[in-house]
Formats: C-alpha cells, structure tokens, sequence
C-alpha cells in the first residue's frame, strides 16, 4: 500500500476544514511538540474533550516524531490512560518521544499536559516504519523542525 498525503488528515493536515491543524516541532532533547486549544466541537461530555480527540493527539505527536526523524510509519498498536479531563477551551501540550527505536518496529510514547503542566493522558504506542524519508518532505507536509 502507498501512503499519500493528500494535505487532508484529521490531525495535521491544512486542508481538511474540521481537522486539528495540528503543527509539530522537534524540542532539544528530540520530541515532537505542538499545543493545542480544543473546541467546542471536539467534546464528549459539556465542557470535556472527547477521549478520542486526546488519542488522536497522542497518535499524531508519535507519528510526527518519527517524521521528525525522517520516518513514515503507521500505527500498529496504542494504549492509552486518562489521568484528568481536558477541558474544551484549555490550551494542552502533546508531545512525543521514541523510547526504542527499531529498524523497522518502534516504541513511543506520548503525553498530554494541561496549561499548568499536569499530565491529562499518557499513551504508549508501537509504530511500523514503512519508509525513510526527506527531512523536506516532512516540512512540506506541514511540520516545522526546531533544535
């Protein structure tokens, strides 16, 4: 199967019209980061971001991490835990990181954290590396790389 970004996913991509738009840069210590507001739209219950929204966030930041480190993989596996609620209109941050990096399988993890830096949901996740790629075909795809 070929993967193609056709600039339309729900999470990173500009030109889907109720997506995310989500932007990730690399960190110091090489995680990818981004932060985020929810809205309205993207609640479960009155005032709290739907579960899968926060898992979509996590997905997405240890997916951005691989391309950061110029990677393509998909999603073999994720477990997540919710610690708090995320709160529409709150601005959280995502991050990513590689915990074991294999050459064709690897092990992240990711976090979201509220505005005063407590951990909202935590995630774990196995990704399949289904090519290597440019450091410019990620920052066309949307990213933006800082160190």
């Amino acid at each position: 199967m070929e993967f193609i970004d056709d600039g339309k996913c729900f999470a990173c991509g500009r030109e889907n019209p109720i997506g995310l738009k989500l932007e990730f840069h690399l960190d110091a210590d090489g995680r990818a980061v981004t932060t985020f507001s929810p809205r309205e739209e993207y609640q479960g219950f009155a005032g709290v971001v739907h579960g899968g929204i926060v898992c979509a966030l996590m997905d997405e930041a240890m997916a951005w991490t691989l391309i950061l480190h110029d990677m393509m993989a998909v999603t073999v596996s994720l477990s997540a835990r919710f610690r708090r609620p995320v709160r529409v209109g709150s601005q959280v941050t995502v991050t990513g990181e590689i915990v074991k990096n294999g050459r064709k399988r690897c092990a992240l993890r990711a976090e979201v954290r509220d505005a005063e830096g407590e951990l909202a949901a935590e995630a774990d996740g196995t990704f399949l590396v289904v090519s290597e790629m440019a450091r410019e075909q990620a920052r066309t795809a949307g990213a933006t790389t800082r160190k």
